[in-house]
């Protein structure tokens, strides 16, 4: 019984430290911002994203169809980059986005590939574009 007990406790701090781990290699992938979301309430989401820039856009790639709701209705968003706050009007796009994904690759390098080992993307995966208002 001893055994099983310390077999699901070294269980428990093996996936602790994976998530721990996980979130830590997210926050240390160089820029993070936070993205708020207006909820239907008027509350305001906020979520912390990675984010590249193209152009005159700047992308948010996400693996979670649910991410779509958040632009229905009212797509401008806040977005927290570096300390100032500003207002995006954003374009959920379905499907893959190969120049995305590379210019992820290639700003957070391995915390992408890792991300990317633990979250395959999918068929539901959304990349959003910012476009400044």
């Amino acid at each position: 019984m001893k055994r099983v007990l310390l077999g699901i406790v070294a269980l428990a701090a093996a996936a602790a430290v994976l998530v721990l781990g996980h979130l830590a290699v997210i926050e240390m992938g160089r820029e993070v911002v936070t993205l708020r979301t207006q909820r239907a309430d008027g509350t305001w989401q906020q979520t912390r994203l990675w984010i590249v820039d193209e152009g005159a856009s700047s992308w948010l790639h996400s693996a979670g169809a649910d991410w779509l709701a958040r632009f229905e209705g009212d797509p401008v968003v806040e977005l927290e980059r570096a300390g100032a706050v500003r207002k995006y009007r954003a374009h959920a796009a379905p499907g893959p986005h190969p120049q995305v994904d590379r210019l992820l690759r290639e700003k957070y390098g391995l915390a992408d590939r890792w991300v990317r080992t633990l979250a395959p993307d999918t068929d539901d995966t959304i990349a959003v574009r910012l476009d400044p208002l």
